[in-house]
């Protein structure tokens, strides 16, 4: 089950700019706008920034009120420059589910536009 009104606090996202719209039960959502602070010497998004607006999508998708996912992994592949002034949209959904951890499926995407796709794994701990 997902949520969109209960959303933990991501202090991290928060500082970034990251907006969580959508968040539990094996599927996120999250939104930013890049922003000047985002940018790399060459005037593109830094890469780093990209693999955090993966992760924190990631994150999201993997805990909810019964699950504490901890990521154990994660791999990013960077498909096109992304510019100050993009809107980006991140989506993490699980791909695959096993007895004890997912693998999820990460797109950030402008508009119809896949940016960067990132894939990552994550184990399902019940919360004490």
């Amino acid at each position: 089950m997902t949520s969109q009104s209960s959303a933990p606090v991501d202090n991290y996202a928060k500082h970034l700019g990251v907006s969580i719209v959508q968040h539990g039960g094996g599927h996120a959502e999250s939104f930013v706008t890049v922003t000047s602070d985002h940018l790399n010497p060459h005037g593109t998004t830094h890469g780093a920034f990209l693999f955090s607006v993966s992760g924190i999508a990631l994150a999201a998708a993997a805990n909810n009120e019964t699950h504490s996912g901890v990521i154990s992994h994660v791999a990013i592949d960077y498909l096109r420059p992304v510019r100050e002034g993009d809107e980006l949209r991140a989506e993490a959904k699980v791909d695959v589910r096993l007895p004890k951890e997912d693998i999820y499926v990460v797109k950030v995407c402008r508009g119809d536009e896949v940016v960067a796709r990132a894939t990552g794994r994550g184990n399902r701990r019940e919360r004490a």
